[in-house]
């Protein structure tokens, strides 16, 4: 019985300290990726959040709950030590993965496209087709998304045909960085296109005091705010907040605009 309770207070020792490391390391990461590469409302867009809380669980509670098992001070040190580095290399190999596949998933900009706002992340584009950047345009980067819009394809294009057969094989104008341009070049055609707050309203009654709300927590008027869909691979629940007289992208809602 003292043999067991040695164990056990030792195994919750290690496990204490290892949670505790996982715990810190865990921080780290969520700051990195909430406040760098998936600042809101993007987390939610692109499902980054709860791919993050996922990563972190299964990582922070796993390896403390291995070494809770496996700590035993009977052992001899090198067999402890070999079972701890495996339960830590295995832990990080796991975290260094789940941080990667964000890392490469991160929105890059926020592309204007006609009537919405489209969501690029970083996988969206093929690597080699960003030497088709246009120069003008801003690199992507590692700290939020950046704003630019997208050159619809008009019928008097030379290029028409070419760009509608590129679109109908699945590769979409807005992941096309040749078709690329800065929104300052088209934000008047954004505020045009952009729809009064009374029509979301409308279209959400039963959320119609939260709008108000949340424009007055960003300190918005209603008379001068329009919106725009904003549509992701993995959500339309939200729109963005546009000042009708600059066309500067204020805020975003959760609300589908669709």
């Amino acid at each position: 019985m003292k043999l067991i309770k040695q164990r056990l207070q030792g195994s919750l020792k290690a496990f204490s300290i290892h949670l505790g490391c996982s715990l810190g390391i865990a921080v780290i990461a969520a700051v990195t990726v909430f406040y760098f590469w998936y600042p809101e409302p993007y987390g939610s867009l692109l499902g980054g959040t709860a791919l993050f809380t996922l990563i972190v669980c299964v990582d922070v509670i796993c390896g403390p709950l291995l070494t809770l098992v496996l700590f035993n001070k009977r052992k001899p040190k090198k067999e402890l030590l070999l079972d701890l580095s495996l339960v830590v290399a295995i832990q990080l190999a796991a975290l260094g993965y789940g941080i990667y596949t964000m890392a490469i998933a991160r929105p890059i900009y926020l592309a204007y496209e006609l009537d919405r706002f489209r969501v690029v992340s970083q996988a969206d584009i093929e690597p080699q087709a960003f030497a088709d950047k246009p120069s003008h345009i801003p690199p992507a980067g590692w700290t939020g998304p950046k704003l630019i819009a997208v050159r619809v394809a008009q019928p008097d294009d030379a290029d028409y045909l070419s760009q509608v057969e590129l679109s109908v094989n699945g590769t979409e104008t807005v992941h096309r960085p040749d078709r690329w341009d800065t929104y300052e070049n088209q934000k008047s055609l954004a505020v045009k296109k952009s729809i009064a707050i009374e029509v979301l309203k409308k279209k959400h009654p039963d959320r119609a005091d939260f709008v108000m709300a949340e424009l007055k927590r960003l300190r918005l008027d209603s008379a001068s705010t329009r919106w725009l869909p904003v549509q992701s691979r993995r959500s339309t629940g939200w729109v963005a907040l546009i000042d009708s007289t600059t066309g500067t992208v204020r805020g975003f809602l959760p609300l589908d605009g669709f």
